[in-house]
């Protein structure tokens, strides 16, 4: 079993981190108000205030923060990364860019970073079937395993260090054409007079099937995108800048975060 620290724990984040101790590691949490997970605290977590506490002696600490600003502020404003132990393994859960992830391994290269987003909910999380996209060292990653494994059921090492960034951006670029998409072809379907439900479910079957024509099968379809706009916002800004550091020529994918940049 292994010393973790956790570091963020909101909604999808608390859930990982309760799942790692029903595994059976230790955990020592960092939130900014410690009672308000009294939960973790019940199941066995060490919850803190201070950063540097929760991070101190552990094996494999995780970031799971809404934004890059936020992790790099935890990482290298707060001393998270300077209260690291040497030879310990960094998990970045937070959907940040890939130079970003390469500035923290820069800053100490005796820890042992990995970018590691995710797909998945809080729901997944508990049910340990979050999808990892890990980048960075092999060895790292086997190492963190035992952990990961505990909310995740899909870990895949897709490449170097910031490879698993690169991909979870790519991820969100085709949520974000295809939830548009989804929007538009819903509209068709309520206006033709069809039941929704039943020709969705057709559509799953068949070549035009996506995630996010699924997600619409009930609901209203602007509330939904609403919900998970400031997520793509945040997330499609970062893509974009990736993107045009790296060179890449974005074409249909900055179309798509442009919608929700703009919005």
């Amino acid at each position: 079993m292994a010393k973790v620290a956790w570091i963020g724990m909101g909604r999808v984040g608390k859930q990982m981190a309760l799942s790692v101790l029903r595994a059976g590691h230790s955990l020592a949490g960092h939130a900014r108000t410690p009672s308000r997970h009294a939960d973790a605290q019940a199941a066995g977590a060490y919850v803190t205030a201070s950063i540097q506490a929760a991070v101190r002696g552990a094996e494999v600490v995780c970031v799971n923060v809404y934004s890059e600003d936020q992790m790099v502020d935890a990482m290298l404003g707060s001393g998270a990364l300077a209260a690291m132990e040497s030879g310990s393994v960094l998990a970045i859960h937070s959907t940040v860019g890939p130079f970003a992830v390469r500035e923290i391994a820069l800053a100490r290269p005796d820890v042992h970073v990995l970018d590691a987003p995710f797909s998945g909910s809080a729901e997944d999380a508990w049910a340990a079937r979050i999808a990892l996209m890990v980048g960075g060292e092999r060895a790292a990653l086997e190492r963190a395993r035992p952990v990961f494994e505990s909310y995740a059921d899909h870990i895949a090492h897709v490449g170097p260090q910031g490879a698993g960034m690169m991909l979870k951006l790519v991820n969100n670029a085709l949520f974000a054409a295809q939830i548009n998409l989804a929007r538009d072809a819903v509209r068709i379907l309520d206006e033709s007079g069809m039941n929704r439900a039943d020709a969705i479910a057709t559509l799953m079957r068949s070549s035009g099937a996506s995630f996010a024509v699924q997600r619409f099968a009930a609901g209203d379809p602007d509330e939904i995108i609403a919900s998970v706009a400031p997520y793509m916002r945040k997330d499609m800004a970062a893509a974009v800048a990736a993107g045009d550091r790296a060179g890449f020529d974005l074409r249909t994918i900055r179309l798509a975060a442009q919608s929700f940049i703009d919005s």
